[in-house]
């Protein structure tokens, strides 16, 4: 494909007020994940009870974050993965489920997965996996599957994100900032068994 910088983007932000309770919660995972790779005051924005007053700020910092990433890489070799974050756990739950649970559901199970490997594993801070289960818990979101880490790991090493034996997890160091971690594809069974898939 062919690789162009958009010159204008338009948002609607009324439009958010025709969804179904349970689409416009799918979208706020994606929100929670700009969130916890950038900008924590999202969070801080999205988890006040009249937070929709706010929308249009909340939206600008969203967009603003991925613009500012895929300008500067726009092919998806560095920095971009960033916005994976719950992404890899997320794409394997989803395909498992038939596509039967929606994208964001699955970011969500992704992200809380990940973020308990990172607090296991000493990566991380407990306080960043308690931020996450009380957001998620904020707009009904899961952060568990019933899927194995077999079923699941299957899944997984058949994505695009697998390179040279190697998948880029991407790992919350604390609330907005991750990184990307390469690790060993085989590895990811036991990330998925750390954040609670057994």
């Amino acid at each position: 494909g062919a690789f162009y910088q958009p010159r204008l983007v338009l948002i609607d932000p009324n439009v958010l007020a025709s969804l179904p309770d349970s689409t416009f919660a799918d979208g706020m995972a994606e929100v929670v994940k700009y969130g916890y790779i950038s900008n924590r005051e999202i969070l801080t924005m999205v988890s006040q009870p009249d937070y929709k007053t706010n929308i249009e700020n909340i939206i600008y910092e969203c967009v603003k974050i991925k613009r500012d990433v895929v300008a500067i890489d726009e092919h998806d070799t560095g920095l971009r993965m960033i916005l994976n974050f719950g992404h890899t756990i997320g794409h394997a739950v989803e395909q498992c489920s038939g596509f039967t649970l929606l994208h964001g559901e699955c970011v969500a199970i992704g992200m809380a997965v990940i973020t308990r490997a990172a607090v296991k594993k000493g990566i991380s801070a407990q306080e960043t996996l308690d931020a996450v289960e009380k957001i998620l818990k904020l707009y009904g979101l899961p952060d568990k599957t019933d899927y194995s880490a077999d079923k699941l790991l299957d899944v997984a090493l058949s994505d695009k994100k697998v390179a040279n034996g190697n998948i880029s997890l991407i790992v919350p160091e604390a609330v907005g900032k991750c990184s990307i971690r390469p690790v060993p594809a085989e590895a990811l069974r036991e990330w998925m068994q750390a954040g609670g898939i057994v």
